[in-house]
């Protein structure tokens, strides 16, 4: 199999995803460094392969773990979501046959720089008060 051409998906500027819960995007171009976070990842397949990440940023955040119990499923069902209307909403891959599967949680933090990485997008998790980052990474493809 050949990969043909590299897809980026359109940006959704505001959702309310979940009662008391918006994604906000933010389109900012300075780079963000985050070394505490965790990441829900999706794989695609079918006409299209590839992964896409999201990254909860937590740097400067203090949670309990109530507050983590609390906040990881709407954080991983916001992702969900989001991820579903981005592919349905862009013209480029709606009319492809695709499998997405289900979002799997990773805990384990990792570096993320975004000055490194490309097809990245920012969002705002705005929950009851409280602002976190998310950054969202599109790895698909068009596979011939």
């Amino acid at each position: 199999m050949e990969v043909s051409k590299l897809i980026e998906l359109t940006r959704i500027d505001e959702i309310k995803i979940l009662q008391d819960v918006r994604l906000i995007h933010r389109h900012d171009l300075n780079p963000i460094y985050t070394k505490e976070n965790l990441r829900v990842q999706f794989t695609i397949e079918g006409e299209l392969k590839g992964t896409i990440t999201c990254y909860l940023c937590l740097d400067g955040h203090e949670l309990a773990p109530m507050d983590k119990n609390y906040i990881y499923p709407l954080f991983v069902e916001s992702m969900n979501i989001l991820v579903g209307k981005q592919i349905s909403l862009d013209d480029d891959i709606s009319s492809f046959n695709i499998k997405l599967s289900p979002p799997k949680l990773n805990m384990n933090s990792t570096e993320v720089n975004t000055s490194l990485k490309r097809m990245m997008q920012k969002y705002h998790l705005e929950l009851e008060g409280a602002l976190f980052t998310v950054l969202t990474e599109y790895n698909i493809a068009v596979i011939n």
